[in-house]
C-alpha cells in the first residue's frame, strides 16, 4: 500500500493542482452551475425581431461643422481633401463619421461613397479592395495592388466621391502615398474621412488640422445614460436617480461608449440603492496603470448575468473589427455548451438569440457599418473580452514569435486564427501544447482567395486535439479528411464549408454529439457518410452551393432534431426519399428539393408535409432539366400539388417541371410574405400562373418557358385586372420565350396598359417573336435590358424619368436610339449596344436627344455604325468601349473622356492624337485595328497628356516611335502594355513607369533609361538581333518575367546582375537556352546568380537542363517554386526544399514528379509540409503567365 501511495501521491497532486486552476478560471469568468434540458421538439420557433434602435446624443453641432467641411468646395492645395476626426477610443469618432456618411445631403452631394475599417494592420491591397467593391458594387478578383489601383482610379475618376478611412493607426507616410494613389483622380469637392486616436496619425494624412471630438458634457451624457437605462432622455419619473446618475457618467468621463454600456447595465435597476452600488463599487478604484480597460466597461462586465459571461469572454478570440455573424456565433456557443436550455425557450438557438439580443443591448456588440446583417465590436470592447478571457483564448497570426509569447498554451481552452493564403505547418506547432483546445477557429483576414494548408497538418492537428467542441477548415483547398476525425466524439461544431473535400470519410458518423455539419460550397462534394443516421444530435446540415451532390443516403429522417437542411436530392432507389421530410418537423430556412422526376408516388409529396413546415421560408423544387417528361403529366401535376408549402414562405423556385399546367396554389394570394418567384424551365406549360395578386411580391423571374404564346390577365388572377396586380414588383425578367408572340393587359376602361409604379429592373431577353406588348408605365424603373427582341418594345415603355442604365443586345430593326422610345429617357448614365447590326447612328442630329448625364457607352458588333460624332457634345461622358464595329471610319474630340478602349475597328484609319491626348485621359486602350495610324504630323501647343495606362496590341500601321516618342509627353504613364510590335522601341515614356510588358515586339536589346520607378518588367516571345539584355536592368525591379520563345537569344544568366536587384521578389524565366544543362558560374559577389529577396520562381521549357543547384542557391526567403517542362530534371538542391516552401508546381518533369510521389517518393517527406503541392503532367499553354501568378500574405 505504501508503495502504491508514493506511486498516486504525485498524480493526487496534479489532479489538485488542474482542480485550482478551474477554481480560478470559474472565478475569473464568473461562472455558474447550470443543467442542460432536453428541448420539447414540437414548440414553435420565436419570431423574429428587428434590431435595436441606436441613438445618437449630443453630436448635433459637431455633426453640422462637418457637414460644412464635407460639403464645402473651397480650392485646397491638396489634390484630395482629407479631414481627419481625432479623439480618444471611446469618444465617438465612428459614430460621428456614420452620422455624416449616411445624411442625405451628403447622399445627394457626393457621386460614389464607400467606407473601409483600416484598424492597426494597414493592408493597403485589402483596403483599396474595400473601396473598390463599394464603388462599383460588384466584387474584386485581382490581388495585384496594380491592378486594384487602375480599376479603383477608372471607377473614380471624374467623380465627387467620400471615402471613410475608420480606425487608422498607421503614422507612415509612405503606406498613405501608395493608399491615395486612385483618389488624385477624382472632381473637384471630392473627401476622405480619416478616424484616428493619434495627431500624427492626422498629420500624415493631410495638412490641415484635424477635426478634435471631445467628450460629451454632462448633461449629454446624462441623456444617454437616460435613454439606455431608462428607456427615455430625461429623470422625470425617476428624479431620485438624477443625481446618482450624474456623478456616474462623470466616473464614466464623459465617453459615448461607456455611457452607453453602463446604461444597458443599469437598465435592470430601477432603485437609488442599486444605482448607489454601481456608483460604489471597487472596480471603479482599480488603477488604469494595472490595465487599459475602461472602469466603467469592467464594471458592465462584472454585472452581467453570469449565463452571458462567458458567451462575451469567448469573442474574445475574434480580431479588432471582425465582423461576425450572429447565427454562426450562437452556433458556436451552443457547441461550447454556454446555452441553457431554459422553460421561455425549447430550442438551444432561440436562448442564443437572446442572449446576442441581451449583449447587443447592452452595447457589447454593435451593427457593422457595411453589413446589416453582420456586427462588431468597438476596439475597446474587444481589449475587454481579451482581458476577462485571460489565457483561455488565443488568436493565431502569421507572427510565428508573437504566437510563442501571447499565451500560456497549456490553459488555451479557444484558438482562432486568420486565414491567409498559406496555412504553413509552423503556424500550427504553437497548438502542441494545448492538449486541452476547445474550439480551432479559422476568421477571414483581408485575402479573398483560396487557403492552403498541408494534409500533414491537418493529420497531426487532428492527432493532437482531444476534446475539441469547434473546428473548422472552412475555406481551405483540403482534398483529404483524415479518419481520425471520427475519433472527436466531443465535437459538436464541424465548418467544412468551401474546401476542395470530394468525400466524406464514413468514420464521420462516429460524431454522435456534433450538432452543426457545414458543408456549404463544397462544389466538389460527392456523398455523405452512410450512418449519417447515428448523428442522432445533429441540428443544422449545411449542403447548399454543393452541385456535384446527387445522390443522399437514408436515414436523414432518423436525424429529428435537424433545422438546417439546405438540400436534398430525392433517390431513385435506396437513398434518400421525399417522405423521409415528414419526420423533420423543426426544418426552417432555405429548403431545396431536387430530382423530383425520381418520385413516383404522389403519397410520397404528401408524406413530406411542407405545408406545415412553418418556418420554412425558401423553397426551391426542382426537376432534373435532362428529364425527358416519359412520367405522365397528371402526374407531375398532382406531385407539384402535394408539394404545397406552408404560406409563410418568401421565396419560390420552380426548375425544369413537366406538367402542362401549374398547381393552384403556385400565385393564391393566401401567400401574403411571398417576395420572390422564380419560374425556370418548365417547357410544356402553356400558360402562365396567377401571381398577380400576390401582396408582397417584389422579384418575378420567369425563364425558358418554351411552349408559351401568350401572356394575359391570367397572369392578375381571376377576375381581376392590371391595375391591381402586383402591387409592390421591382424587378421583373421574362427571358427565353422563343414562341411568345403577345402580351396583353387589359385595363378597367379597355385599353392595352399597365401601371408599374415601383419596378426598377425590366429585363425581356430571347424572345424574337414578341411583337405586341402593352404600354407599360413605369416611373421607377432604373434598369432596362433587351435582348433578342423587336424594336417596338421599346416604344411601348413610358415615363421612363428614373431610367439611367440601359443595356440592348441584338435588337431587331433598331437603325437608331432616338426611334427606340417614343418618350427618350434623358437621364440615362450607362448604355450598352451589342450586336445590333442595323444601327447606323447613336441618335443622329436629333435635338430631342440630350444625354447631359451619359457616363459611361459600351458599343459592341454594331456593323454598320460608322459614326460617333454625337458623342462630342457629350460633357459627363468618362468611359468609352468601342470594339468590333468595322464600319466606324472615325472619332470625334472627347474632351472629357477618362477611359478610351477601342479594339477591332476594321475600317478606323486615323487616330486623332491632338483629339485624344488630352489632360482628363487616364486609360487607352487600343486593340487589333489593322489600319489605325496617327493623324499626319501635328503640332500642337500643349502635347502633355495624363494617361497612365496604355495599352497597345496587334496595330501594324500604328507608329509607336512617334506615339510614344518625343513628341509627346508621357510624364504619368504607369503601365504600359506593347503586344505584336515590329517598331524599335528604343524611346519609351520611363520617368513615372511602374510596370512594362511587351509581347511579341521586335528590338528589345536595350532596355530605355531612366526606369527609375519600374518595378514590373514582363517581356513574352519578344525578338532581338542582340543578346538580352544589354544595359542593366533598373534597380527598382519587383517582378521579372522573361518568356524568350524562338527568337530572343539569353546571355549567360551570370551576366544578368541580378543579384544586384535587392527589391526582387519574382523571377520568371521561360525558354532561351535550348542546350542548357545547368546554370554554372555566379553573381558579382562570386556566391549567388539570383537575389535571397527572391519570393516566388518559375522555370521552364529547358529541355536539357539537369541540375538547378547553381539557379536556387541562396534563396532563403523562397516560397513558390513552380518547374515545368524539363523532361531531363531530376533533381532539386535540398536546402531549397527545406526552405518554408508555402507552394511547389512540377509538370511536364517526369524525373522530378516520380521522387515527389504522395507516400512513396524520396522526396515526398521533404515536401509533406508544404501547404500546395501540385504534381502535374498535363502542358502548358503559351503565354502561361496566365497560370502563374503571385501572392503575397
Amino acid at each position: 500500500m505504501a508503495l502504491l501511495a508514493r506511486k498516486m501521491a504525485p498524480k493526487v497532486d496534479e489532479i489538485t493542482r488542474r482542480l485550482e486552476s478551474m477554481k480560478e478560471q470559474i472565478k475569473i469568468l464568473h461562472l455558474a452551475e447550470t443543467v442542460a434540458k432536453r428541448p420539447n421538439k414540437n414548440r414553435d420557433r420565436l419570431p423574429s425581431t428587428s434590431l435595436v434602435e441606436s441613438y445618437v446624443y449630443g453630436r448635433e453641432n459637431d455633426k453640422e461643422e462637418l457637414l460644412k467641411l464635407l460639403l464645402s468646395n473651397e480650392s485646397s492645395d491638396d489634390q484630395v481633401v482629407v479631414i481627419p476626426i481625432v479623439g480618444m477610443g471611446g469618444v465617438g469618432k465612428t459614430t460621428l463619421a456614420q452620422m455624416v456618411y449616411n445624411d442625405d445631403r451628403v447622399n445627394e452631394f457626393f457621386d460614389s461613397k464607400a467606407w473601409a475599417c483600416v484598424s492597426d494592420d494597414f493592408d493597403i491591397v485589402g483596403v483599396t479592395k474595400t473601396i473598390l467593391k463599394a464603388i462599383t458594387r460588384g466584387g474584386c478578383d485581382y490581388e495585384d495592388l496594380n491592378m486594384v489601383q487602375v480599376k479603383l482610379s477608372e471607377a473614380l475618376t471624374r467623380k465627387r466621391f467620400l471615402i471613410v478611412l475608420d480606425d487608422v493607426w498607421n503614422e507612415k507616410y509612405e503606406d498613405w502615398d501608395i493608399l491615395r494613389r486612385p483618389f488624385l483622380v477624382g472632381s473637384s469637392g471630392s473627401k476622405i474621412i480619416v478616424t484616428t486616436r493619434h495627431h500624427r496619425v492626422a498629420s500624415v494624412m493631410s495638412s490641415t488640422a484635424g477635426y478634435s471630438l471631445k467628450e460629451l458634457t454632462d448633461d449629454e451624457s446624462l441623456w444617454l445614460l437616460a435613454r439606455h437605462a431608462l428607456g427615455r432622455t430625461n429623470f422625470d419619473r425617476h428624479p431620485n436617480l438624477e443625481g446618482i446618475g450624474r456623478s456616474i457618467v462623470r466616473k464614466c468621463k464623459n465617453l459615448p461608449l461607456a455611457v452607453k454600456t453602463l446604461g444597458g447595465l443599469l437598465r435592470a435597476r430601477s432603485t437609488p440603492d442599486e444605482w448607489t452600488d454601481i456608483l460604489n463599487s471597487e472596480i471603479w478604484e482599480i488603477k488604469e496603470d494595472q490595465s487599459d480597460i475602461l472602469p466603467a466597461l469592467r464594471l458592465s462586465y462584472y454585472h452581467l448575468p453570469a449565463h452571458l459571461k462567458p458567451c462575451f469572454a469567448y469573442c474574445s478570440i475574434f480580431p479588432k473589427d471582425y465582423e461576425f455573424d450572429k447565427y454562426e456565433l450562437v452556433l458556436l456557443w451552443m457547441a461550447e455548451g454556454f446555452l441553457e436550455e431554459s422553460k421561455a425557450s425549447d430550442l438551444m438557438e432561440d436562448t442564443g438569440d437572446n442572449y446576442f439580443k441581451e449583449l447587443l443591448m447592452r452595447s457589447f456588440f454593435q451593427q457593422s457599418s457595411s453589413a446589416s446583417s453582420r456586427f462588431v465590436m468597438h476596439d475597446l470592447i474587444n481589449d475587454l473580452a481579451r482581458y476577462v478571457a485571460g489565457d483561455f483564448c488565443s488568436r493565431l497570426t502569421d507572427d510565428l514569435e508573437e504566437n510563442i509569447k501571447c499565451t500560456i498554451l497549456d490553459k488555451v481552452r479557444y484558438t482562432s486564427f486568420t486565414s491567409s493564403m498559406y496555412g504553413a505547418s509552423q503556424k500550427f506547432k504553437t497548438l502542441q501544447k494545448a492538449k486541452h483546445l476547445r474550439s480551432f477557429l479559422p476568421v477571414s483576414g483581408k485575402y479573398d482567395g483560396d487557403f492552403y494548408i498541408a494534409k500533414k497538418v491537418i493529420t497531426e492537428l487532428l492527432l493532437e486535439l482531444r476534446y475539441p467542441r469547434v473546428l473548422s477548415f472552412s475555406g481551405y483547398s483540403i482534398s483529404d479528411l483524415p479518419n481520425s476525425i471520427g475519433e472527436l466524439i466531443h465535437l459538436r461544431y464541424l465548418n467544412l464549408s468551401g474546401t476542395s473535400l470530394k468525400v466524406l470519410p464514413e468514420s464521420l458518423s462516429n460524431l454522435c454529439n456534433l450538432q452543426t455539419l457545414r458543408l456549404r460550397d463544397c462544389w466538389g462534394l460527392i456523398n455523405l457518410p452512410v450512418g449519417i443516421r447515428k448523428l442522432i444530435n445533429l441540428r443544422h446540415l449545411e449542403n447548399f452551393n454543393t452541385s456535384q451532390l446527387h445522390e443522399m443516403p437514408s436515414g436523414i429522417d432518423q436525424l429529428t432534431s435537424l433545422q438546417t437542411l439546405s438540400k436534398v436530392v430525392v433517390s431513385k432507389n435506396g437513398g434518400f426519399r421525399l417522405n423521409d421530410l415528414g419526420n423533420l418537423s423543426l426544418l426552417a430556412g432555405s429548403l431545396a428539393i431536387l430530382e423530383l422526376q425520381n418520385v413516383t408516388n404522389v403519397q410520397e409529396a404528401r408524406d413530406a408535409n411542407l405545408k406545415n413546415k412553418r418556418d420554412l421560408d425558401n423553397i426551391v423544387l426542382a426537376w432534373n432539366s435532362e428529364y425527358d417528361g416519359s412520367l405522365s403529366k397528371v402526374l407531375q401535376q398532382d406531385l407539384l400539388e402535394a408539394l404545397r408549402p406552408h404560406t409563410n414562405l418568401t421565396s419560390l423556385e420552380i426548375e425544369f417541371y413537366k406538367g402542362d399546367k401549374f398547381s393552384s396554389w403556385v400565385g393564391d394570394s393566401s401567400f401574403t410574405k411571398l417576395e420572390e418567384v422564380s419560374l425556370r424551365g418548365c417547357t410544356h406549360c402553356k400558360c402562365l400562373p396567377s401571381l398577380g395578386q400576390l401582396p408582397a411580391l417584389k422579384d418575378l423571374s420567369i425563364q425558358t418557358m418554351l411552349e408559351v404564346k401568350a401572356v394575359g390577365t391570367e397572369l392578375c388572377g381571376k377576375d381581376c385586372s392590371w391595375e391591381f396586380s402586383f402591387p409592390l414588383l421591382e424587378s421583373l425578367t421574362f427571358d427565353d420565350m422563343p414562341e411568345w408572340e403577345e402580351w396583353t393587359c387589359l385595363s378597367s376602361a379597355g385599353e392595352n396598359e399597365c401601371h408599374f409604379p415601383l419596378l426598377q429592373k425590366l429585363c425581356i431577353s430571347r424572345c424574337p417573336k414578341l411583337k405586341s406588348i402593352p404600354v407599360l408605365q413605369l416611373p421607377s424603373l432604373s434598369e432596362l435590358k433587351l435582348q433578342k427582341c423587336s424594336v417596338g418594345i421599346a416604344k411601348c415603355l413610358y415615363n421612363l424619368t428614373s431610367l439611367n442604365n440601359l443595356d440592348f443586345r441584338q435588337i431587331i430593326g433598331l437603325a437608331s436610339l432616338e426611334d427606340a422610345f417614343m418618350q427618350f429617357p434623358s437621364g440615362l448614365e450607362d448604355i450598352t449596344l451589342r450586336e445590333c447590326h442595323q444601327l447606323k447612328n447613336l441618335w443622329g442630329s436629333s435635338n430631342t436627344v440630350n444625354l447631359v448625364q451619359l457616363k459611361s457607352l459600351v458599343v459592341s458588333e454594331c456593323s454598320q455604325l460608322s459614326s460617333l460624332e454625337e458623342l462630342a457634345v457629350l460633357p459627363m461622358l468618362k468611359y468609352l468601349k468601342i470594339e468590333s464595329c468595322s464600319a466606324l471610319l472615325s472619332l470625334p474630340t472627347l474632351s472629357g473622356l477618362n477611359t478610351l478602349e477601342i479594339s477591332s475597328c476594321s475600317a478606323l484609319s486615323c487616330l486623332p492624337m491632338d483629339k485624344l491626348l488630352l489632360p482628363q485621359l487616364r486609360n487607352l486602350g487600343i486593340r487589333h485595328c489593322q489600319k489605325l495610324n496617327l493623324t499626319p504630323e501635328i503640332v500642337i501647343e500643349d502635347t502633355s497628356t495624363s494617361i497612365e495606362s496604355l495599352e497597345i496590341v496587334g496595330c501594324p500601321c500604328l507608329n509607336l516611335r512617334t506615339m510614344l516618342g518625343s513628341v509627346y509627353s508621357f510624364a504619368s504613364l504607369r503601365f504600359l502594355d506593347i503586344r505584336d510590335c515590329d517598331y524599335d522601341l528604343d524611346q519609351l515614356p520611363t520617368p513615372s513607369l511602374e510596370r512594362l510588358s511587351l509581347c511579341r515586339c521586335k528590338n528589345v536589346s536595350y532596355l530605355p533609361s531612366g526606369l527609375g520607378r519600374l518595378r514590373s518588367l514582363l517581356l513574352y516571345s519578344c525578338s532581338s538581333p542582340l543578346l538580352f539584355p544589354q544595359g542593366d536592368f533598373p534597380p527598382t525591379l519587383k517582378f521579372l518575367d522573361i518568356e524568350a520563345g524562338e527568337n530572343l537569344q539569353l546571355k549567360p544568366l551570370s551576366e544578368w546582375g541580378l543579384n544586384r536587384l535587392t527589391f526582387l521578389e519574382r523571377f520568371y524565366i521561360r525558354g532561351g537556352y535550348p542546350g542548357l544543362e545547368s546554370f554554372s558560374g555566379s553573381g558579382d559577389d562570386g556566391l549567388a546568380l539570383l537575389p535571397p529577396t527572391l519570393r516566388s520562381v518559375a522555370i521552364g521549357d529547358l529541355r536539357n537542363l539537369k541540375s538547378l543547384s547553381t539557379f536556387l542557391r541562396g534563396l532563403t526567403a523562397l516560397r513558390y517554386l513552380h518547374i515545368f517542362n524539363c523532361p531531363e530534371l531530376g533533381s532539386l538542391p535540398k536546402e531549397s526544399l527545406r526552405n518554408p516552401l508555402q507552394t511547389l508546381v512540377i509538370n511536364k518533369c517526369p524525373l522530378l514528379e516520380k521522387r515527389c510521389l504522395m507516400d512513396r517518393g524520396d522526396y515526398w517527406p521533404m515536401i509533406e509540409d508544404i501547404p500546395c503541392v501540385e504534381i502535374r503532367s498535363d502542358g502548358i499553354k503559351s503565354g502561361s503567365m496566365h497560370f502563374f501568378s503571385y501572392h503575397s500574405d
